[in-house]
């Protein structure tokens, strides 16, 4: 008997440049993410706030679809920047990110 064993799926936390605030910036990414990729990939990519700054924002998202998010982002209006990527929250701000650190 074979026993598969469950796995949580691998994410990638961006850092993004925006302006204005960044909940309606995460919303942005989630709408275009839908129109390019469809809904179900847009659910499946799992984009989430993780924290927010002033300018400056934290999101994750699922490894198998950073390709989409980040294509997402790109084509956004009014325009976002990627700052950095990383598998961790922690390894993110030590190279360099200004986010608000956690509470």
């Amino acid at each position: 008997m074979c026993l598969m064993l469950k796995r949580r799926s691998k994410r990638r936390y961006v850092s993004i440049k925006h302006s204005g605030q960044s909940s309606d910036s995460v919303n942005a990414i989630i709408k275009r993410c839908s129109e390019l990729f469809g809904s179900i990939a847009a659910e499946r990519a799992a984009i989430r706030l993780v924290q927010q700054g002033e300018n400056e924002s934290i999101i994750k998202c699922r490894l198998e679809h950073i390709e989409n998010v980040l294509v997402a982002i790109t084509l956004i209006d009014p325009p976002v920047v990627t700052t950095g990527m990383s598998g961790t929250i922690k390894q993110l701000r030590s190279r360099g990110s200004n986010v608000v650190a956690a509470k």
